[in-house]
């Protein structure tokens, strides 16, 4: 088995989704067939190893690595899978430096606040500072709002974007308290295949493959739920 292709997920705001678009994210590639592995690096706050802990469906995927040892233990995890998803910590600590050191591309989800747009940029600035390949994410989009539409033309005119983005979903809120994937918490709901398209666009990114656009946007508006209300 070829090392797998690593992926860093980074913002510098607290509950920008980080663990959420991580297992998500890990969920959408093993759903296309993929051996994927998580490894947590936030020591203060393992989100990813909590999540996995409640319940049987993740807990085979998700590692805690030590960022004394990230090289060592991150090489290990990336002999064994095909794609290897990193979650690290708010505000840039050294886990985080690390992680986008080692990875082969960096994805930045953003949330449509003013906070997580400025963390979108300065994780983007750390990612072109490492050398690093970058993605933006667009999460919690409501698109009927001013804040959701605002956000996703900073992420078209940045050009370096996923075309799909992550709608607003209490069903990702319900499928961390039960430890599970969204597929298998809520499969073909909206929140579903909105992920499912990510995680086709990341392999796709890695292997060439170019997607048809209605592919990536085309979603099934009888499913939608409704936009929460913007605070």
């Amino acid at each position: 088995m070829a090392q797998a292709k690593t992926i860093a997920l980074l913002q510098q705001k607290g509950g920008s989704g980080k663990t959420t678009t991580a297992v998500n994210l890990a969920g959408g590639l093993r759903e296309l067939g993929f051996k994927v592995f998580i490894a947590d690096m936030d020591k203060d706050k393992p989100d990813a190893w909590s999540w996995a802990a409640k319940s049987e469906s993740l807990k085979d995927m998700v590692f805690q690595v030590d960022e004394k040892m990230a090289r060592e233990q991150l090489g290990e995890l990336k002999n064994q899978c095909d794609y290897l998803v990193i979650d690290t910590p708010p505000n840039f600590q050294t886990a985080a430096l690390k992680a986008a050191l080692l990875a082969d591309l960096v994805v930045i989800p953003a949330a449509p606040s003013g906070m997580d747009l400025s963390g979108l940029l300065e994780a983007k600035d750390l990612a072109m500072t490492a050398g690093r390949p970058y993605k933006l994410l667009g999460n919690r989009v409501a698109k009927n709002t001013t804040m959701s539409r605002s956000l996703l033309t900073v992420l078209e005119e940045d050009g370096h974007a996923f075309d799909a983005s992550v709608p607003q979903s209490v069903k990702f809120v319900e499928a961390e308290a039960a430890g599970l994937y969204i597929g298998d918490y809520a499969p073909e709901s909206d929140a579903h295949f909105a992920v499912r398209q990510v995680a086709k666009e990341l392999n796709a990114y890695f292997t060439g493959e170019k997607l048809p656009k209605e592919q990536i946007m085309a979603q099934d508006e009888s499913e939608a739920e409704p936009a929460a209300t913007e605070v």
